[in-house]
């Protein structure tokens, strides 16, 4: 995802905040986060693909990623604290809280399988 409007620091306290609260601990920024003039690249990452807050594929087979729930609430948490940042992931653009509030709901009906086993973004996680 692609954040403006905070600093990579800032951005990984956010996310250690909210995986310590909800996630014991499970969900980290990806070390290949980086800064890039005034936007940062990043995504979240679940240490333990079968912990809380790890997602799995739609086949089923447990993987890193963070399920939709743990962006969700890492999103909410960054906008709280950052009201006019924006964020861009492959699902949405959010600006502000307000975008977010907005459109991170609808996120959930993509479907991310294939049209022979349709898999959506809520049902692929282990939190």
């Amino acid at each position: 995802m692609d954040v403006r409007g905070l600093n990579l620091e800032d951005f990984q306290a956010i996310v250690a905040y909210v995986s310590k609260g909800e996630y014991d601990g499970n969900i980290v920024v990806e070390r290949n986060a980086h800064e890039n003039g005034r936007r940062l690249a990043a995504r979240l990452w679940a240490e333990d693909g079968r912990g809380p807050g790890a997602r799995t594929s739609w086949t089923g087979r447990h993987a890193h990623a963070a399920c939709w729930h743990a962006y969700r609430d890492v999103l909410a948490e960054l906008f709280e604290r950052v009201p006019r940042a924006t964020v861009r992931t492959a699902m949405a653009v959010y600006r502000g809280r307000e975008g977010f509030e907005q459109h991170y709901p609808s996120t959930a009906y993509v479907n991310v399988g294939s049209q022979m086993q349709p898999a959506y973004m809520p049902e692929l996680c282990d939190c």
